[in-house]
């Protein structure tokens, strides 16, 4: 398959809601917690390295496989783009502080084999991550969870302390900030679901 205008503007506009979402619970969680000063200018940074060129052009093809996936269409990736979405995946979240991976000793082996969203092998460990760092972490999640229509807590579910370890005061933390970003819509979720 070729790089065409479509599946580059679908990159860039994907790219773009998304950072203004994360922007968008950043400011929601800085203005409900003064102790997360600060929040905001990180939210200005949010995923910048996807714009540089370890990055740019295998998320271009990630997130066009992505957009296939949700509408059911094949996706033929360009020959050896699969390696280089797995390296550009490594870089990013080794060089966002707002990945648990960033803060982890190890540098390797730190996704799963097929799949980049599901736990690898081995737990991360993500004790180092610090208070702001969760923050935008969050406010990510949050982001994804409105885009993908789902919510940011059934994700710290599935990943807190099976994916990444963080300790109890973190844990705590994490789900105090789902909530404080989240929570009404969460209960509103819910109740629509009938639970």
């Amino acid at each position: 398959m070729k790089l065409t205008p479509e599946i580059k503007k679908h990159f860039e506009d994907r790219t773009s809601k998304h950072i203004k979402l994360v922007q968008k619970y950043c400011k929601i969680l800085e203005d409900k917690d003064a102790s997360l000063k600060g929040l905001i200018a990180r939210g200005e940074e949010h995923d910048q390295s996807k714009y540089g060129t370890n990055e740019m052009d295998p998320y271009i093809w990630l997130t066009w496989r992505y957009k296939c996936e949700d509408d059911g269409t094949e996706c033929e990736l360009p020959p050896g783009m699969e390696a280089k979405i797995k390296k550009a995946t490594e870089h990013h979240i080794l060089n966002n502080a707002h990945h648990p991976e960033y803060h982890s000793d190890r540098k390797t082996g730190l996704l799963a084999k097929g799949d980049r969203d599901k736990p690898s092998s081995k737990i991360v460990n993500a004790t180092k991550m610090k208070p702001l760092d969760i923050a935008e972490m969050v406010a990510d999640w949050c982001a994804m969870a409105e885009e993908r229509g789902n919510t940011p807590k059934s994700w710290a579910d599935k990943n807190v302390n099976i994916r990444w370890k963080f300790t109890l005061e973190q844990k705590t933390q994490i789900y105090k900030l789902i909530d404080l970003a989240w929570g009404s819509k969460e209960k509103k979720m819910l109740k629509t679901a009938g639970q």
